[in-house]
C-alpha cells in the first residue's frame, strides 16, 4: 500500500471511531438502542482500519498476519451491528430483514471462518469461493443501508414539504444512504486491489489511492450525517418551509 493511502485510511479509521465514540456517548446518556448499535459499528470500523494500517507503520514481523486477520475480523463483527441498525430503524416489523440479516452474517462467518482454516488469513485470496461468500457478506450490507437510506429521504423531502418533518433529519436519511453508496464503492475496488495482489503480491497504487480516496470520503459523511457542522446544520435548516416563510416576510 502507497505512503499516502495508508495516511489516508488512517484518518478515515480516527474520523470512524471519533463518530463512534460520540455516538456511544450519546446512547449512554439517552439510553438509546439505535445510538449505542451505530456507535458500536463505527467504533470497531475506525479500529479495524487502525489494525490495517499498523503493519505500514514500520515492520512487525511475524505478527503481519495476526494483526491483519484481527482487523479482518474485527471489520466482520462491525457488519453485524451496521446490519442490525439498519433493520430495526428501517425494518423492525419485517421478518424477512431479520432473516436477511442472519444470512449475511453467516455468510460473514464462513467466508471468514472456512478461508482462514484453508490457510487464507488475511482474506485476499479472490480466487477462494469463501472470498466471495465474505465479500458478499460485507458488500449487501451497505447495500441495504444505501436502498433504506435514499427511500427514507425521498419520504422524508415530503414531510419536509409539508412542515412535517426536520430537514435535517430528512439529510441525515441522505448521507447515510450515500455513506451506503460510498461504502459499496469501496468493495468494488476493493475486487480488481486483492486480484492484483494474488497475482503479485503487492497492491497497486491506482487502486490504493481510490480506495482510500472513498473511505475518507464515507468516514466524513458520517460526520456530516450525525455531528454535523454548524453552518452545514444552517444551509440545510434553509429547506424547512417555516425557513422559506420567513424570507418572503
Amino acid at each position: 500500500m502507497e505512503a499516502n493511502a495508508f495516511i489516508v485510511e488512517a484518518i478515515a479509521g480516527v474520523i470512524l471511531f471519533a463518530v463512534g465514540v460520540r455516538l456511544l456517548k450519546l446512547a449512554s446518556r439517552t439510553h438509546g438502542r439505535h445510538e449505542r448499535l451505530l456507535g458500536i459499528y463505527l467504533a470497531l470500523s475506525g479500529i479495524s482500519y487502525a489494525l490495517y494500517t499498523i503493519p505500514l507503520v514500520g515492520d512487525v514481523g511475524s505478527l503481519y498476519t495476526p494483526v491483519t486477520f484481527a482487523g479482518r475480523s474485527v471489520y466482520a463483527v462491525s457488519i453485524y451491528f451496521m446490519l442490525e441498525f439498519t433493520r430495526s430503524v428501517f425494518r423492525g416489523n419485517d421478518a424477512w430483514a431479520g432473516w436477511l440479516v442472519y444470512a449475511l452474517v453467516l455468510g460473514l462467518v464462513a467466508g471468514v471462518g472456512i478461508s482462514s482454516i484453508q490457510g487464507d488469513w488475511e482474506g485476499y485470496t479472490i480466487s477462494s469461493p469463501w472470498f466471495w461468500c465474505e465479500w458478499l457478506g460485507y458488500t449487501l450490507a451497505p447495500t441495504w443501508v444505501g436502498v433504506e437510506g435514499i427511500l427514507a429521504y425521498r419520504n422524508a423531502r415530503k414531510r419536509v414539504r409539508l412542515d412535517l418533518c426536520d430537514p435535517i433529519v430528512a439529510n441525515r436519511y441522505l448521507l447515510w444512504g450515500l455513506f451506503g453508496i460510498v461504502q459499496v464503492i469501496c468493495s468494488l475496488i476493493i475486487v480488481p486491489m486483492y486480484a492484483g495482489y494474488e497475482a503479485t503480491q503487492y497492491f497497486s497504487s491506482g487502486t490504493d489511492v481510490a480506495l482510500g480516496i472513498f473511505e475518507i470520503l464515507a468516514a466524513m459523511i458520517t460526520w456530516f450525517a450525525f455531528f454535523a457542522p454548524k453552518f452545514y446544520c444552517s444551509w440545510i435548516a434553509k429547506e424547512s418551509p417555516n425557513a422559506n416563510a420567513e424570507k418572503e416576510a
